[in-house]
């Protein structure tokens, strides 16, 4: 039976000479695969790949693969609460980059209205974003692991100053293993996790300062998730962001 869903693309490997493979979070599906023919070229019906930029907003057409399987697509067009991200140089940098993130951790085929809507919205928060553009990644991070199950528990306070990784809870003293978040990215994560996109400017980072805290971050999510190592686009990123 054919499916449709609205999509978020997350990321493709490139099969044979003109076809793709494309990872999608759905909003009716979870997690799908989909096989693309025709993605490059020239032609009428060709050229497919550019729809799957990571964190485009499409809407699909497929045909499901068996036992929840490789589906192939049919159809594929721009949904009408598309975002533009990859016409500016940075959101398009945080878009390759989240994109691999959550096609790293997320892989439930099934439906999740709240993970989908979580997507979709922070997505259009980075479309329209003006200010506060290089911030953006910390606070989806942050908010991302509460659908991932570890989000952070508590907040910074003189009582409890450090970040600990393993419980995922603000603590009183320095743990006895090395994995928690010193006082000042304790204090910085706290801040992330009160602001939402828009006041995402307040946050003063500089390029140094903001690597070092995305590093701790990964870390995080690396004890709880190991899908996140290695990741390919960090660098194109954190360059961008050195100053």
């Amino acid at each position: 039976m054919i499916q449709k869903s609205k999509s978020v693309a997350l990321h493709t490997v490139r099969y044979g000479e003109n076809s793709l493979i494309a990872y999608l979070y759905t909003q009716e599906f979870g997690r799908v695969s989909l096989m693309v023919n025709s993605a490059y070229g020239k032609g009428k019906g060709t050229k497919k790949a550019v729809y799957f930029q990571p964190l485009n907003i499409i809407d699909v057409v497929f045909y499901p693969g068996r036992n929840q399987g490789m589906g192939r697509l049919k159809e594929v067009s721009v949904s009408k609460t598309n975002s533009f991200l990859h016409i500016n140089m940075v959101k398009s940098a945080l878009a390759v980059f989240l994109g691999e993130i959550v096609y790293r951790t997320v892989k439930e085929e099934e439906s999740n209205s709240a993970l989908f809507q979580f997507l979709e919205l922070s997505i259009l928060s980075l479309e329209a974003m003006d200010n506060g553009v290089a911030n953006f990644h910390l606070i989806f991070l942050t908010r991302l692991s509460k659908y991932l199950g570890f989000y952070p528990s508590g907040e910074y306070t003189t009582e409890t100053p450090f970040f600990d990784c393993k419980s995922g809870q603000f603590v009183k003293v320095e743990p006895f293993h090395p994995i928690y978040f010193n006082q000042a990215h304790s204090q910085l994560l706290s801040k992330l996790l009160q602001t939402d996109y828009a006041n995402a400017g307040d946050i003063a980072l500089n390029g140094n300062q903001r690597n070092n805290f995305l590093n701790q971050l990964l870390n995080f999510y690396a004890y709880h998730m190991d899908s996140v190592h290695s990741l390919k686009s960090l660098l194109i990123l954190t360059q961008l962001f050195t100053d």
